[in-house]
């Protein structure tokens, strides 16, 4: 079966999200898919960093996502600052998140929205599909991508088929994070051996990503 998706929002607490959880997909269907990323925080004041914004369009490219479509939620024109790290629990900060989403999906109109797998254990991504799941309405499915070093317990129950291009693009597009580099889940081995993993998992000797279902409404 061919990626059912024609456009697609991901959701990404923090720069890099999406590339780990759903990059490999994301470049398999770059022709075919309209992906928008929508990024809901940086490190500029948790880790001093400087150059999210640079580096998360250059990651995008490299999956094959034009500028245009990636957004930092301050720059949705909604009068939402990006979200302080560690955070995103707090009722302001959910408010922010329902606000973005909200206006994201009616702006886009996605067939599918992709955000952080509900068994995840960093705090940030368990608020932002808790919200997700809250107030996404409409046709869209919503879907739940996994991040290596922050599940423990991901219950799969749709995976993408991808190849040995697709992870090197995806390792390439987290390694485009130029001042957070020297962690051992960016190399490509741990992508590459997580993809056969996940692949076993589907029943197949191949590479693939898994996904958490929580919504798909078939015509």
């Amino acid at each position: 079966m061919d990626f059912p998706y024609r456009r697609i929002l991901c959701l990404s607490p923090h720069p890099d999200d999406s590339e780990f959880g759903l990059g490999a997909t994301l470049h398999r269907v770059r022709a075919t898919c309209a992906a928008h990323l929508l990024v809901f925080s940086d490190r500029a004041k948790t880790r001093g960093e400087q150059h999210n914004a640079r580096d998360q369009l250059a990651a995008a490219a490299r999956l094959g996502i034009p500028a245009a479509r990636v957004q930092f939620v301050d720059q949705l024109g909604i009068g939402v600052e990006r979200l302080p790290i560690r955070f995103f629990g707090s009722e302001e900060s959910r408010d922010a998140i329902r606000r973005a989403v909200a206006h994201a999906v009616k702006a886009i109109d996605p067939d599918a929205i992709f955000a952080p797998a509900q068994t995840e254990t960093m705090q940030d991504h368990q608020a932002l599909t808790e919200e997700v799941l809250r107030i996404a309405r409409g046709r869209a499915a919503i879907l739940g991508y996994e991040t290596p070093k922050h599940n423990r317990l991901m219950n799969p129950s749709t995976y993408m088929r991808v190849d040995e291009a697709d992870v090197k693009a995806k390792a390439e597009a987290v390694n485009c994070y130029t001042e957070f580099t020297t962690r051992y889940y960016f190399e490509e081995r741990m992508l590459d051996a997580l993809a056969r993993v996940r692949g076993m998992d589907a029943g197949f000797d191949g590479l693939a990503e898994a996904f958490e279902v929580y919504r798909q409404v078939w015509d």
